[in-house]
């Protein structure tokens, strides 16, 4: 944006932050969200909050020829969180409705200062059923990890890392070798599926690989793997090599969630799970199924499926329970 400049703010810069925040609210009434305007935000967040805060340096304001039009907290620390300090934690994000680009040039300057200050990304979270504001943080590679709860608002917790560009996209034929290779770190023998279940799949159906890359190198991340089918559990007929994929199926069955050794614990499964739910919603399916181990039960009990007991597939010579995740 022009004529434009990011500083720190003071706490003679309260009024200018609080008229941005209104201003917003009404915003919000007009559109009929259900967000701030409606959540008893300013209760929540009195006046003397952000005098403190600005106090301490959190806050941040972009002005343009000296009118402020947009305003965002930094934190060190997020009990929403971790509270942990090697990241920072983006609250308030705010700007004059009509001052468009405003908040992507403040989050683009977060990540700036976070790179400056050695953080290894920027956490942030945002409300479970805007779906704009979700859209809005995901093209700009502020992806899903988990939701929490917190009085009457619902949110979505999101994490960029700088260090760690992202994106995603669905397969292609010349990434087999690749993606065979990580299915190989990722699973025993026993448990893989047939080599030729997983060529043809991928000859047949690339769409349905979803992949998680690194767009400056092209390394491939972690990805998912599923088919559609009209039964709503997994067979073990579904690994072997007459694949089971049928494209009017109204339930997803997923059949792999890998992630490279040295980037597991970063959500980025997680990342790929929520992705893959919201396009079966929009999809209209009626629901995403699959079978884990039952130490991973909770693991996916946490994205809304239930276990339903033991399952009737013993692949691998395994014993593995079903988890199903109603979508309707």
């Amino acid at each position: 944006m022009e004529n434009t400049e990011i500083v720190a703010a003071s706490a003679a810069d309260v009024d200018a932050i609080l008229e941005i925040i209104r201003a917003r609210m009404d915003w919000m009434d007009q559109k009929g969200l259900f967000q701030w305007n409606a959540t008893d935000y300013l209760t929540c967040y009195p006046r003397s909050y952000f005098e403190e805060g600005a106090d301490r340096g959190d806050f941040y304001l972009m002005k343009q020829r000296g009118q402020v039009i947009a305003e965002m907290a930094l934190f060190e620390k997020d009990g929403r969180w971790d509270d942990d300090p090697a990241y920072f934690y983006v609250h308030h994000l705010a700007t004059l409705p009509g001052c468009s680009g405003a908040g992507v040039e403040m989050l683009r300057f977060a990540e700036h200062l976070g790179r400056k200050r050695k953080k290894r990304g920027i956490r942030l979270d945002s409300a479970v059923d805007n779906e704009a504001l979700a859209a809005y943080y995901e093209a700009l590679g502020y992806f899903a990890l988990s939701t929490f709860t917190e009085g009457a608002y619902e949110g979505m917790r999101r994490v960029k890392y700088l260090g760690l560009p992202l994106a995603f996209r669905a397969a292609r034929q010349t990434d087999l070798e690749e993606l065979w290779q990580l299915e190989e770190l990722c699973f025993p023998p026993q448990e893989r599926c047939l080599r030729k279940n997983f060529e043809r799949r991928l000859a047949l159906w690339p769409e349905h690989f979803l992949l998680l890359f690194r767009p400056d190198t092209g390394r491939i991340c972690a990805f998912l793997s599923d088919i559609y089918a009209e039964q709503a559990e997994l067979t073990d007929a579904m690994f072997t090599e007459a694949v089971q994929h049928d494209p009017a199926g109204k339930n997803l069955v997923v059949l792999g969630l890998n992630t490279c050794t040295d980037l597991r614990g970063r959500g980025l499964a997680s990342m790929l799970m929520r992705r893959r739910i919201a396009q079966a919603r929009r999809a209209g399916l009626h629901r995403c199924v699959l079978t884990c181990h039952g130490f991973l039960a909770p693991y996916y009990a946490s994205f809304g499926y239930v276990c339903k007991g033991i399952s009737q597939s013993v692949w691998g010579g395994e014993t593995w329970y079903d988890m199903v995740l109603e979508l309707r």
